[in-house]
């Protein structure tokens, strides 16, 4: 009830018929007019235009669109009047009056805020926050105060760990924690009060969700009731029930997408590159090595659908080292050898100057012309590229984002080879893509990913999987060495370096200012002992290929970096893979890292230096990226892991791909049906 409701309400009761019937009147004249769902938000209050630009970056310009901000947790908590040792380790929600705030520097230049609160009923509880020296101010004494958060005991003192302090403004709902998406710029407390009017202020009943397809009719519900679920729910249980049902709206419309997708694909019609005996002894010849039986079936696949009518739309996922690159290639030929153009798009400059290099030596001496296009070049050797790609004759591109630049104009793009597809977003895919007539589309991710999953996030696209690795190049095996075994670890570079191998060494940062475990300090550390050279994301490409090339040539022994290494380095001498702090990354980064050293004819050994985390144990345990890929999914969540940005997922408020996977797959098999 609001309180224009409630002074009516009074009103009725003390002032008689006649005086209650005017005030009644006064009352639905002053209440707010309901609004529409796909209106504006500036009936909320407190929303300018360059707040509403602002939640428009985020997807977020109607009612509707707000009140589908979702809560991205929701967990069950314990209201307590003090903490108490039955709660700790529980969540819990105490109302508190402020009594200190303390600023306190810590080594490193971190700050530290301590705030101490008294609960009303006896005993106190305090609260830390890191790096935010601002919020000694915001906590004045005597202020009252509603917080969240895991209480904890050190000693006699009682902690809330991972503390959220409710704005004054806020009231706490029922027994359950919502937790909000951050939105950069704008305060949560906002927009939880914008949330709150919009429930209330919301035009229901002329508002209504579409139908769901027939076999998913058990998730259907109150639409009303649905929104209140989410935002105001009186438990997990009802909370759990609604996000159902959003995430199988979610699905549904991705499904549904990605059949349209596929459908335009198939509907249109594309140039095609038939590879008879001539061409498919050409193209193996050009090879420098023979492919395996997967790396055949692979090719094979490729080439039939290169024949067309339609344009072919692959995914081409494999595990490290299992040669997915020559499979590439072999497709690339395939299109050149009818005097088409191929555009290969890598995510970083040395990738593409790696595959550039490597492929212009294996076709030494053909008619096809390899190129190289990158944003470092200078203005006039782009002018000139630009002017090459308009000419006819077969002609390889390597490059990054020029390739999908204004003036980069193909002559006859028949096939378009993406790397790594997971660092590109779908549009800069399609970009490149309208370049050409419908040319033929190779997506590649050494990042293999669950089938169910693959399906939601490239159904339109044909999946083609390689898991065998060339005989005689067995991934190597990774060990932990924990931080006060350092010692141990310089001990296997010694002695790695001292037997004519290479070694990597890979840090989670940059780190410029001298931070713990950056690469920049540990070059610092090693070149006073070893030949080294150092390469990260913040230097000129030049300087990261000079480097590069040094430690190929055997100039320096130890190359020094951050994940830049993670892909495109390929160097047969390396034998070690040192990951510092290797707890701060991602499992598939990891693996992904590993898959760098042993792939000449030594063999190669990871060292991953930290805290032994659950991913950096998993690597320890298995050599399967596959595998892996499923760990990392249920340990990270796909946001992570595929880049949610890039993935298509970033506009997903309730659907989980990972939890949901179940789910998918039941929404995936009823809009089969229903479209069928």
């Amino acid at each position: 009830m609001d309180k224009t409701r409630a002074v009516s309400t009074q009103a009725f009761v003390t002032n008689g018929p006649e005086r209650a019937e005017d005030l009644a009147a006064d009352a639905v004249e002053a209440e707010p007019a309901r609004l529409p769902l796909q209106g504006s938000l500036r009936p909320l209050g407190g929303i300018g235009p360059k707040t509403e630009a602002r939640l428009a970056e985020h997807g977020i310009a109607t009612l509707l669109d707000l009140l589908s901000f979702f809560p991205r947790r929701c967990r069950e908590l314990a209201e307590l009047a003090a903490p108490d040792e039955e709660h700790v380790g529980q969540l819990v929600r105490i109302a508190g009056v402020v009594r200190t705030a303390r600023l306190a520097f810590l080594p490193g230049r971190r700050a530290m805020v301590t705030v101490v609160f008294d609960a009303p009923s006896g005993g106190a509880f305090e609260c830390h926050f890191f790096n935010q020296p601002w919020l000694k101010n915001a906590y004045p004494a005597g202020q009252e105060r509603a917080v969240e958060g895991t209480l904890q005991k050190k000693g006699k003192r009682y902690v809330m760990q991972a503390a959220k302090v409710l704005a004054r403004s806020h009231a706490a709902h029922a027994s359950v924690q919502l937790r909000y998406p951050e939105l950069d710029g704008i305060a949560a407390s906002k927009v939880q009060q914008w949330i709150a009017a919009a429930l209330t202020r919301a035009d229901w009943d002329a508002f209504a969700m579409p139908p769901l397809p027939a076999a998913l009719s058990r998730f259907g519900f109150d639409s009303k009731s649905l929104f209140f679920a989410m935002h105001r729910p009186s438990d997990v249980a009802e909370h759990e029930r609604a996000r159902a049902h959003f995430a199988v709206r979610e699905a549904v419309a991705l499904f549904e997408k990605v059949a349209a997708a596929r459908a335009r694909r198939c509907g249109r019609m594309a140039e095609t590159f038939a590879v008879d005996d001539a061409v498919e002894q050409r193209i193996r010849a050009r090879l420098p090595f023979a492919l395996t039986g997967e790396q055949d079936r692979a090719v094979r696949a490729i080439w039939s659908k290169l024949r067309g009518p339609s344009p072919m739309g692959v995914l081409l996922q494999g595990d490290v080292g299992t040669g997915k690159t020559a499979v590439a290639v072999a497709a690339a030929l395939a299109v050149v050898a009818r005097g088409a153009q191929v555009a290969f798009l890598a995510p970083t400059e040395l990738l593409a100057e790696q595959h550039c290099r490597a492929v212009s030596a294996w076709l030494e001496g053909s008619d096809v012309r390899v190129h190289l296009l990158t944003g470092s070049l200078d203005a006039r050797t782009r002018k000139v590229l630009a002017a090459t790609m308009r000419q006819p004759g077969p002609r390889i591109w390597f490059g990054t984002h020029a390739l999908f630049s204004d003036d980069s104009a193909f002559e006859r793009l028949g096939l378009v080879i993406v790397d790594e597809q997971h660092r590109f977003g779908v549009g800069q895919r399609m970009q490149l893509v309208a370049k050409g007539r419908d040319p033929h589309v190779l997506v590649m991710t050494a990042t293999p990913i669950p089938r169910t999953l693959a399906l939601s996030l490239f159904g339109d696209l044909d999946i083609v999987s390689l898991r065998e690795r060339p005989h005689g190049r067995p991934l190597p095996r990774a060990v932990h060495q924990p931080a006060e075994k350092w010692p141990r670890v310089v001990r296997s570079i010694e002695c790695a370096v001292r037997r004519g191998g290479r070694v990597y060494v890979v840090c989670p940062a940059v780190g410029e200012d001298g931070e713990k475990g950056s690469a920049v300090r540990m070059h610092d550390a090693l070149r006073a002992q070893f030949r080294c050279r150092l390469v990260h994301g913040r230097m000129a490409a030049s300087e990261q290929q000079e480097a590069v090339a040094a430690f190929r040539r055997g100039d320096c022994d130890v190359l020094v970096g951050t994940t830049v290494l993670e892909v495109g380095v390929d160097v047969p001498e390396a034998t070690r893979m040192v990951i510092v702090n290797a707890d701060r990354f991602g499992l598939a980064t990891l693996h992904q890292l590993r898959g760098r050293v042993g792939r000449g004819a030594r063999v190669g050994l990871c060292i991953a230096c930290g805290n032994l985390s659950e991913r950096v144990a998993a690597l320890t345990k298995s050599r399967d990226g596959f595998e892996l890929a499923e760990i990392d999914l249920r340990l990270r969540g796909s946001g992570e892991l595929l880049g949610t940005q890039q993935s298509g997922f970033s506009d997903l408020r309730a659907l989980d791909p990972i939890e949901d996977l179940a789910l998918l797959q039941e929404v995936r098999d009823a809009v089969s049906k229903e479209q069928s």
